[in-house]
């Protein structure tokens, strides 16, 4: 029986990229997201690589069109179907896979086969076991290969519970630095994970994984203030500031995700 986590994205995987995409300020986020990962891409296309969680095939897209032959793979069937239905109308079917896995158990996939491994829109932070899913990346990447994965910022989660005055929800909050998920329907709604940076370092350390880098996204608070993206030159020169700062810890509380390049050790 699928999980709530399933139920939602079979859900709204027919309106997902209305929901997330096309907005001024999730298509910067997207922007400054890709243009982190792109220092981190095998120079040797024949390697293969995966997007984990890929849901309707954004960044496997990405990663087909720079050269790659690209496994997709996610937890809702219905995620698939769009992203598949998306590379055929690219022309890229030939070099693509499609798998129905969950990032945690991913014993499909055989030891060392990928040569980059992208998790985004959080699948890490989504599922059930985080630390099974960061020894599934390290197991099923190359030992020179590399991965960049999204994750869901703890101090992204306090604003939530100033907003709604919800004291006894703060405190379990800063205890265990989890959050539901609060899909309309109550069958849809999940837990999920959010890390502070040095969390995720020691997870990372544990499964086999050396952290090469890691930003903040977004740091500057435009999802408050979306106007500003509407101009070109304007997007341009917020995109350079993005950059300059996402790489600054000093800077990380502002955002609400994190994203890690990490190396197989």
């Amino acid at each position: 029986m699928p999980d709530a986590c399933q139920r939602f994205h079979d859900h709204v995987a027919s309106i997902y990229d209305d929901m997330y995409r096309r907005t001024p300020y999730w298509e910067f986020y997207h922007e400054a997201s890709w243009d982190h990962m792109k220092a981190f891409l095998p120079r040797d296309l024949s390697q293969e690589a995966h997007d984990v969680g890929c849901g309707t095939g954004l960044y496997g897209l990405k990663l087909l069109k720079a050269g790659f032959r690209v496994c997709f793979s996610d937890i809702s069937p219905k995620m698939l179907d769009v992203a598949r239905r998306k590379v055929d109308d690219a022309g890229f079917a030939d070099r693509a896979e499609f798998l129905r896995l969950d990032v945690a158990c991913m014993e499909g996939i055989a030891f060392d086969r990928f040569g980059f491994i992208c998790a985004q829109g959080d699948p890490i932070s989504l599922c059930s076991r985080p630390e099974n899913a960061l020894r599934e990346v390290a197991r099923t990447l190359r030992s020179d290969g590399r991965a960049v994965i999204s994750v869901d910022h703890r101090a992204g989660g306090y604003d939530f519970f100033f907003e709604r005055g919800d004291l006894e929800g703060l405190k379990k909050f800063h205890r265990d630095g989890m959050l539901t998920w609060l899909a309309e329907r109550h069958d849809e709604r999940f837990p999920f994970f959010t890390f502070e940076p040095d969390d995720f370092r020691r997870l990372a350390k544990k499964a086999g994984l050396e952290v090469l880098s890691m930003i903040g996204k977004c740091v500057l608070p435009l999802r408050k203030h979306p106007e500003l993206l509407e101009d070109r030159s304007a997007r341009k020169t917020l995109l350079a500031i993005e950059k300059k700062l996402a790489g600054k810890e000093a800077y990380w509380g502002r955002a609400s995700h994190l994203q890690i390049a990490l190396r197989k050790v």
